[in-house]
């Protein structure tokens, strides 16, 4: 049989788990109260895409309410102010963080979000810091202490933990809505209207129109040669004047001017995949837009050329490092309002189409969809 141990914990272990408790509770309300901070910075400088966008829990809304909390809930574990509620609080937070942190990972993201625009990764965070302390925080709870009072904690105690906690909450929301960058965002550009395949297919080869060949004059002919030479300029005007009427004005995208490679993407048909390196859904679609555009290499048949466009800020990103593809930045010069991947397409440097934010076509449907569109 088992029996419970109820033997009284000797002074020297209360000693080593109160200092236990207290260096974790310590480590613990840190790194909550400095990850804010990281979040709070983020959010001025950074855009992030708002709940009808996103979803809630990622939005600039929830930024709003978790940033003040998450300080807060830092600063009240520093204090020491009813230890066993605030290590209870601590305690919930760190496994609601593994169960977040470890959704990421599965889903591959490849910065857990934690640390603002500290990227770390997802599987490093949870086996490494909320694992951890989550599992330290129950190994060394707080010994001898009520979960509520009395007895009541020294008044300036309570007040020096009060006074940072409720002050950053009651500031922080108003300072991110005041101060929140202006973000360019994607408009509704005109597109280039009246295209044909054949017309795209021609163009982005960079071919030019057949010329026909000129008129050789019969044995029943009897008009000299010099009227042969007037009759054939005659003839060819009208169709040099339909080979130029042929290619339309294209105005060029407006945002070509903040792209580093916009020289080469100025000629043809091109589809430019925007990503943000930790980007899940960048990973997912970038390789097959670069195994595409290898197929297509290899068959000698490019219907158009793929360019892959880093968002800033920058970063190793999913992007195979010899891939056939274009790859640039966006200028870092001007802040993005912009949920990647986002797919434009243009030709010859104009607007032709581009795709919900968030999403990607797969490339080998994009040519119907642009026709489709057209």
């Amino acid at each position: 049989m088992f029996f419970m141990d109820n033997r009284p914990i000797k002074p020297h272990n209360r000693c080593t788990m109160k200092l236990g408790n207290r260096i974790i509770m310590t480590i613990a309300g840190l790194l909550l109260a400095g990850a804010a901070l990281l979040k709070f910075h983020e959010a001025l400088t950074v855009y992030i895409p708002s709940w009808r966008e996103h979803g809630i829990w990622e939005s600039y809304e929830f930024f709003l309410f978790q940033i003040p909390l998450e300080f807060a809930l830092g600063v009240w574990i520093l204090s020491g102010v009813f230890r066993k509620a605030s290590w209870l609080a601590a305690a919930a937070a760190f496994f609601a963080f593994s169960i977040i942190t470890l959704i990421k990972g599965m889903l591959g993201v490849q910065s857990c979000g934690c640390f603002g625009r500290i990227h770390v990764d997802p599987w490093y965070t949870l086996f490494f810091i909320d694992i951890p302390i989550f599992l330290l925080l129950l190994i060394f709870p707080p010994k001898g202490e009520k979960l509520l009072p009395p007895p009541w904690p020294h008044p300036f105690h309570a007040l020096a933990a009060a006074i940072p906690a409720i002050g950053f909450m009651a500031v922080a929301a108003p300072i991110l809505v005041a101060f929140r960058p202006e973000f360019k965002k994607p408009e509704s550009w005109t597109p280039v209207q009246h295209l044909s395949p054949d017309f795209v297919s021609k163009t982005n080869n960079q071919t030019t129109p057949a010329q026909p060949s000129p008129i050789a004059p019969t044995p029943d002919q009897t008009s000299p040669p010099a009227q042969i030479e007037e009759q054939d300029n005659t003839t060819s005007q009208p169709e040099q004047a339909n080979s130029s009427d042929e290619t339309p004005a294209v105005p060029q995208w407006p945002w070509l001017q903040y792209i580093d490679i916009a020289d080469q993407l100025k000629t043809g048909l091109a589809v430019i995949l925007m990503y943000h390196h930790d980007c899940p859904t960048c990973a997912q679609m970038i390789p097959l837009y670069d195994e595409y555009a290898r197929q297509m290499l290899q068959q000698e048949d490019q219907p158009f050329q793929i360019a892959f466009v880093a968002i800033p800020p920058y970063h190793e990103g999913p992007v195979p490092p010899d891939t056939p593809c274009l790859q640039g930045r966006l200028s870092d010069k001007e802040k993005w309002a912009i949920m990647s991947p986002y797919v434009v397409a243009l030709l010859d440097g104009g607007f032709l189409k581009d795709w919900p934010q968030g999403t990607a076509p797969m490339p080998q449907n994009i040519l119907d969809e642009i026709f489709d569109h057209q």
